[in-house]
């Protein structure tokens, strides 16, 4: 009888997971339990929080969060400008690029 060690590799390497140990503070670990779902892996958790994380800091996804805000009232709008105006009334530099 003969292995095909070929074989026998390519299988492993497929139906087999690498684990890691990794050492968290306590309070880390409190939060991640409490973030994970009922029937949840630790590891599954930290990868969906890591996929979350990539993709909430597109373009899209803070025009999404702007759009559920209240709109600024204009009195609201023209008490910025003023402190905007202010501050630039108050630069010290010489030249600036500000209109």
């Amino acid at each position: 009888m003969t292995c095909d060690l070929t074989w026998l590799l390519h299988t492993c390497k497929i139906t087999c997971m690498s684990i890691k140990n990794i050492a968290l503070k306590l309070e880390v670990y409190e939060k991640l339990s409490r973030l994970r779902g009922e029937s949840e892996s630790f590891s599954k958790a930290i990868d969906r929080l890591l996929r979350e994380v990539q993709t909430t800091h597109t373009g899209s996804d803070i025009l999404e969060r702007l759009s559920s805000f209240a709109s600024l009232t204009r009195e609201d709008a023209d008490i910025m400008l003023g402190v905007v105006n202010e501050d630039r009334q108050a630069e010290s530099w010489e030249k600036s690029d500000l209109p």
